[in-house]
């Protein structure tokens, strides 16, 4: 994905992506090209890369979060305690982002009077 430099700048700026630097480029992993890709849709709506702060810092919570539920068994030199906490982690996550979607279908019923 290509992106205009000062998108792509204010996008780094605000850690929304975090190329790998390479040779002195920047390489974008497959998901930091779908934020992007995410991003560009809410740029068209006028969401600024600062605007974006807001779901960075509550994806960096929910991740704080799931690592305190599970990341002592993530350490774990047991090799079936990491594989269930691998698998423990996917279904939070999941769950995590399903209960964000509820909550912010919820409030948009409100903001919309529905």
């Amino acid at each position: 994905t290509v992106l205009a430099p000062d998108l792509s700048r204010k996008l780094e700026e605000y850690l929304i992506v975090q190329p790998q630097q390479v040779e002195g480029q920047r390489l974008y992993d497959e998901t930091d090209r779908e934020i992007v890709k995410a991003c560009g849709e809410l740029f068209r709506f006028g969401v600024a890369g600062r605007n974006l702060r807001v779901l960075r810092t509550s994806a960096d919570r929910e991740a704080a979060l799931l690592e305190q539920v599970v990341g002592p068994a993530l350490r774990s030199s047991n090799q079936t305690r990491r594989r269930e906490a691998i698998e423990n982690l996917e279904t939070l996550a999941s769950t995590c982002s399903n209960l964000a979607h509820l909550l912010l279908v919820r409030d948009l019923r409100k903001l919309t009077g529905e």
